[in-house]
């Protein structure tokens, strides 16, 4: 009997960062027997994330660039190629409660106004996107609202969806928002459709992710601990644990369930690890960043390492890129659940 071909789903990577929907793909064409997903193109402006995904993504032959179409404002979509589904963690700075919540009134909201543009053009079958869990809350929810309304008008079945990864095997506390729909002309969603996967039991904790010898200028001097002790309004030997656990310097705590907070970008200076005292002294640090990686569902071991990093990115760039980007474990698990619904 020959060999049934799999099915192609061409994908283009809106707003790509690292390309966390490639990372996840990648896993699912080992996996997958009825379907193949192939990147045939992305649009990313951040210089950083482009040099991440450069070196960590390759168009089919594996051996020349995936093509990056800049600024997705200034696409052309005619010279687009075609494809079958579009994904996206569109910005989420307007919908964010690290920002202003201005939602669609901030210029950057009319972002999405240029994914609705490439999907009446270009007619793909499928449309995969993310976003903070508060576009659908508060003062966001009519916002989100009008999304739900222009999908509909535009064609598109769509549903939506809260996912934590600490219920899909990553010890991080990270809840994002996710679409998932499909054209009406051509079925929409199927019948009882979900984009709720079965949860799974962690097996892993922050400590199994941790590096084995963390690099010293991770560290804070005692001086620097002890600020922070008396800033945060902390006994003497608050920092005096057991065991490698997440310090939530945002809610001044430390994550005695093993779990981490959710891992945000350097800048925001807030998750923290505490470690056992050595010598009656404090220890505390930041991430490495193998460890904001591994905490975004990336294997990274002796044995393997799903993610590199090119030479010329910095600690603050590459942290950014992870703290920004797709928990590719979660986007694992997603997909393969929407694609044996399909």
């Amino acid at each position: 009997m020959a060999k049934q071909k799999k099915e192609i789903i061409r994908v283009f990577e809106g707003f790509a960062g690292y390309g966390g929907a490639s990372f996840a793909m990648k896993r699912l064409n080992k996996k997958q027997k009825k379907i193949r997903f192939q990147v045939v193109g992305y649009s990313e402006i951040s210089q950083s994330a482009i040099d991440l995904y450069n070196a960590n993504h390759k168009s089919g032959n594996y051996k020349s660039p995936i093509k990056n179409f800049g600024d997705i404002t200034k696409i052309n979509v005619d010279e687009l190629p075609d494809f079958e589904m579009f994904t996206g963690g569109f910005p989420c700075q307007p919908f964010s409660t690290a920002g202003n919540r201005l939602g669609e009134l901030d210029p950057r909201g009319s972002l999405f106004a240029e994914i609705i543009k490439i999907c009446q053009a270009k007619k793909p079958k499928y449309i995969f996107l993310e976003n903070v869990v508060s576009l659908c809350r508060g003062k966001c929810k009519p916002t989100f609202e009008a999304i739900l309304g222009i999908f509909d008008v535009i064609g598109y079945d769509v549903q939506t969806t809260i996912l934590d990864s600490k219920d899909y095997g990553v010890p991080q506390t990270r809840q994002r928002l996710w679409f998932f729909g499909a054209r009406k002309d051509i079925g929409g969603l199927p019948e009882g459709f979900s984009l709720n996967p079965p949860k799974i039991e962690l097996t892993e904790f922050i400590e199994d992710l941790l590096d084995v010898a963390p690099a010293d200028d991770l560290y804070k001097t005692q001086q620097q601990v002890d600020h922070v002790k008396e800033v945060h309004n902390k006994p003497a030997d608050y920092f005096h644990v057991q065991e490698r656990l997440c310090y939530d310097y945002y809610n001044r705590k430390i994550r005695t369930d093993r779990i981490c907070m959710t891992v945000t970008p350097p800048s925001h200076n807030v998750v923290r690890i505490v470690e056992p005292p050595v010598n009656g002294m404090d220890r505390f640090r930041k991430l490495s960043i193998d460890e904001h990686f591994r905490l975004m569902g990336f294997k990274i071991n002796d044995q393997e390492r799903e993610i590199v990093y090119p030479d010329n990115l910095t600690y603050i760039q590459l942290g950014e890129r992870a703290g920004n980007g797709w928990e590719i474990n979660v986007v694992t698990v997603l997909l393969d659940f929407i694609f044996k619904q399909l």
